[in-house]
Parts: C-alpha cells; sequence; structure tokens
C-alpha cells in the first residue's frame, strides 16, 4: 500500500502541473485560429517535442514493448523505421504545408485540401477525421486506465474518467497552446522516465549478451528478422510507420502549421529527430528485456506497468508511470484537438457559415467534450491490443491522405477531382484490406500477402490520382501561383 500511495501521489502532482498549464494557456486563446493553431507563434523546441510526443502514444510506449515482446527482432524494424519518420514527413511535407496554410489560413488539412482539391475533399476530410479519430483515443484511455490499475490499485473503471477528465479540461481550455505546452514537457517526463527504465532493465536483464541468452531460451525464433513474420510483413511494417506517417500521422503532421517560422521549423526537425530516436530505441529495448525478465506474461499489454512494478522502486516508479500517462495524454489532445477542428469545419461550412468568432469557439470546445466522452464510454471495454487499435486508424488515414498530401504539395499537374477520387479511394482500399485480412484470417492483424492495409490503400490512392488526372480538366492558375508559388 505504501507504494501505490506514493505512486498515486506523483500522478495527481502531475495531473494537477496539467491543469494549471491548461489554464494559464486559456488566456492566449481568443478565436478558433488562436484555438487550433496557436497563431502560428510557436517555438523550435517545443513544435518538435510536440511533433513527437503527439506521435508516439500508448501503440508506441505500450503497445510497441508488447509486441516486440512477442514478434521479437520481426517488429524491430518498427522503432528505427518510427524514428526515422521526421525525416520524411518534415522534408516532404513540412515547409510548403507551413507556407501554404499561412497563403489559405489554414486551421488543419482539411482547409489544405480544400483550396487544393475543392469543397468535397474537405468534407471527405473531416468525415475520416472524425470516425476514425474514436478508435485511437479509445485505445489511449485503455491504455492510460489499465496502466493506472497495475501501479495504483486505482481501478480501470475509476482511472479511465480521471484521465479523461483532466485531458478534456486542459484542452478544452487552451486549445493548441495548452497542447503543444503540456506535450512538450510530457516529451522531457518520457525521455527522463523511458531512458531510466530501459537502463535499469537491461543491467537487470545482464546486459545485452545475457538478454539475447534469454531470449534464445524462450524461443529462438525471437532473434531473427523474419523469425515471427514474413519478409514482406516485416518491410510493410518499415515502411508503414516511416513514409505513411506523411498521411498516416495526421495528429502529428498538422504542428507544421503551429511554428512561428520556417527557421523555427527547420529547428524543430532536429529536436523531433532526437526525441524518436532516444525513446523509441528504449522502447524497443523494454520490450526485449522483457523477454528475459517476464517470460510468459498472459497479457502483453501490462508488460510496461508490470516491469515498472516489478524493477522500479516507488519514487522511479511514479515518475515512470507519469511517463506513461505523458505519451498517452499528448496523443490524445492532439488527436481531440484535431476531431474538434474537423467538426468544426463541417459546422461553419455548412450549418452555419455566419458563426460569430465565439460560437465557432464555443462550437469548437463543445465537440472535444463530446468526443472525448463517447471515446470515454467506449474505452471501458476496447475490443482489441492496443498496437492494432491504432494502428486501423493509422492505416485507414494513410491510405486516403499520404498520396494526395504529396502530390497537392508537389504535383501542379494533378488535378483537383483526381485529388478527391485519390482519397476516398484509399480509404476505402484500407478498409477493405481490413475486411480481406479478417475472413482470411479472423484477425484484424494479419493481411494477404503480407501488405499493410495503408500500403494497399496508398498504392490504390496512386493509380487512381495518376488516372483520373489524365482524364479532367487541369487546377485554375490562382491555386497554381498558391501552391507551387515559390
Amino acid at each position: 500500500m505504501g507504494d501505490e500511495i506514493i505512486y498515486i501521489v506523483i500522478l495527481l502532482v502531475y495531473l494537477a502541473g496539467m491543469l494549471v498549464i491548461g489554464f494559464i494557456s486559456s488566456k492566449k486563446v481568443t478565436n478558433s485560429k488562436s484555438y487550433y493553431t496557436s497563431d502560428r507563434n510557436v517555438s523550435a523546441a517545443v513544435t518538435g517535442f510536440s511533433y513527437s510526443s503527439t506521435q508516439l502514444s500508448s501503440g508506441s510506449t505500450i503497445g510497441m514493448p508488447a509486441t516486440v515482446y512477442t514478434q521479437g527482432y520481426s517488429y524491430m524494424g518498427t522503432p528505427m523505421a518510427a524514428a526515422a519518420a521526421p525525416w520524411f514527413t518534415f522534408l516532404l511535407t513540412g515547409e510548403r504545408v507551413r507556407k501554404i496554410s499561412e497563403r489559405v489560413d489554414a486551421i488543419d488539412y482539411g482547409d489544405i485540401f480544400r483550396a487544393r482539391f475543392g469543397n468535397a475533399s474537405k468534407i471527405l476530410y473531416e468525415l475520416l477525421i472524425i470516425v476514425f479519430a474514436i478508435p485511437t483515443i479509445i485505445s489511449q484511455f485503455a491504455a492510460a486506465g489499465s496502466s493506472v490499475q497495475s501501479l495504483t490499485g486505482i481501478s480501470y473503471n475509476v482511472a479511465i474518467p480521471m484521465i479523461a477528465v483532466v485531458l478534456t479540461i486542459y484542452t478544452m481550455s487552451g486549445g493548441m497552446n495548452s497542447v503543444a505546452l503540456t506535450d512538450y514537457i510530457q516529451g522531457i517526463i518520457m525521455i527522463a522516465g523511458f531512458g531510466i527504465l530501459a537502463a535499469i532493465l537491461l543491467t537487470r536483464a545482464g546486459g545485452f549478451t545475457a538478454m539475447h541468452e534469454g531470449i534464445a531460451a524462450t524461443d529462438p525464433d525471437l532473434l531473427r528478422l523474419t523469425g515471427k513474420a514474413s519478409k514482406t510483413w516485416v518491410i510493410c511494417c518499415i515502411i508503414t510507420w516511416s513514409i505513411l506517417m506523411v498521411g498516416g500521422s495526421i495528429t502529428s503532421v498538422v504542428r507544421f502549421l503551429i511554428p512561428k517560422d520556417l527557421k523555427a521549423l527547420r529547428g524543430a526537425l532536429g529536436y523531433s529527430v532526437f526525441f524518436n530516436i532516444f525513446v523509441l530505441s528504449a522502447c524497443g529495448v523494454i520490450g526485449l528485456c522483457g523477454i528475459t525478465l517476464l517470460p510468459g506474461l498472459e497479457s502483453t499489454d501490462r508488460l510496461v506497468p508490470t516491469l515498472i512494478g516489478t524493477y522500479m522502486t516507488p519514487i522511479l516508479g511514479g515518475i515512470l508511470i507519469s511517463a506513461v500517462i505523458a505519451a498517452i495524454m499528448s496523443s490524445v489532445d492532439s488527436t481531440l484537438l484535431l476531431c474538434s477542428a474537423a467538426a468544426e469545419g463541417l459546422y461553419i461550412g455548412y450549418i452555419n457559415p455566419n458563426a460569430s468568432a465565439k460560437q465557432q469557439l464555443r462550437v469548437g470546445r463543445a465537440i472535444t467534450v463530446v468526443v472525448a466522452a463517447v471515446a470515454m464510454v467506449m474505452a471501458f471495454k476496447p475490443f482489441t491490443a492496443i498496437q492494432w487499435l491504432v494502428a486501423f486508424s493509422f492505416n485507414t488515414w494513410a491510405g486516403a491522405f499520404t498520396v494526395p498530401v504529396l502530390f497537392a504539395l508537389w504535383s501542379p499537374g494533378t488535378t483537383k477531382t483526381a485529388g478527391f477520387c485519390a482519397m476516398a479511394a484509399g480509404a476505402a482500399a484500407a478498409l477493405a484490406w481490413y475486411a480481406a485480412g479478417y475472413i482470411m484470417y479472423n484477425s484484424f492483424s494479419n493481411w494477404p500477402f503480407g501488405i499493410w492495409p495503408g500500403i494497399f490503400g496508398s498504392i490504390v490512392s496512386l493509380i487512381v490520382i495518376l488516372a483520373v488526372s489524365a482524364f479532367t480538366k487541369p487546377i485554375d492558375e490562382e491555386t497554381r501561383e498558391i501552391f507551387y508559388l515559390e
């Protein structure tokens, strides 16, 4: 009970700090633009850490070690690929998104799609965001409840609303101002927490040689790159968590709208690369150490909390559970804000175009609360493992958005009709591939030929955007100047 009390106290102090940041940040919110983009005035460090801490949700900090625990080195390409993701997203899209967002006064990617591909593409974008944000938020709340229960003794059904209420309050209060700042602080906690955990576990496992001997004793196939999966599956896994972050990690790349200038954006890349490499490498090591230290664990989603409770002192454990919760909250707050912006876009564009600035802000905040409440209720009984629940939304968004984003930014020959069709086809293909995998394997994590849904959706999207562009009307000169005039 003494250890649990220490965990609870540290967790409550952490949650209280997040609320304070939210209330302070709320003073800077005057309209929808400041609520969703922080008036495009965010520093390099905050932008970079906010990008990465948003990307590294429970799917990374809890789901990734748990999947490495069951898949071994066949899944270790994932942390390496995800660590490289900032290079792809920043260099392929970052600067152009920052320039164009200011030219079209965008608060999200929906406004960029509307300016490039027309109103229909914005509606489709917003619907896809709203529908598939829910599974992501459910998975984060489920991970939070499980982690808090494991280490503090607070019941799962109490832990979920406790985390959800705090997160919703600070997100609703300060918008992007509080989300970016809390992400920055949460990022620092994650670096410290997971770095300490990986180092201590590796020491307890006896170093890398002893750790690998322990893995070999458990299952030699875990040491081979394709021991638990096909070569195609492993390659697709690496591609998905690196290049497809351009469209799949839409909650992260929306950070390209908020830095105060291009210099800040370029500086943010360095912070993000460091963050991803450090934390994701630590997560991979944690999963491998778990194979040796806790063989035969039944509930793999409880691997990280169990390791913390078993091998950490109470104070370090409290800091580490805060790091786990930080990863969860930094992802959920961004997803809530993204969903709110999408829903507000539908409201202003097609329900009440004459809404005042105050009305727009009230609608955005109300949507934040509603989405959080729905996801919280559904999180009491999540329907699959955390990593695959996160992957479901990611793959759908990757199939829908990756190709249209890249062609919108770099291809003047792409037509408006082609962009919309590619988005719809990519999303439909990803979902169809999930359905095919379930029919063939009765699983949401195995797919035909080992090809991931996001990749299949992107391939279909690419074919469609090229084919439709060949037979439809080119873009007008005004659009060409907005998107391609340097």
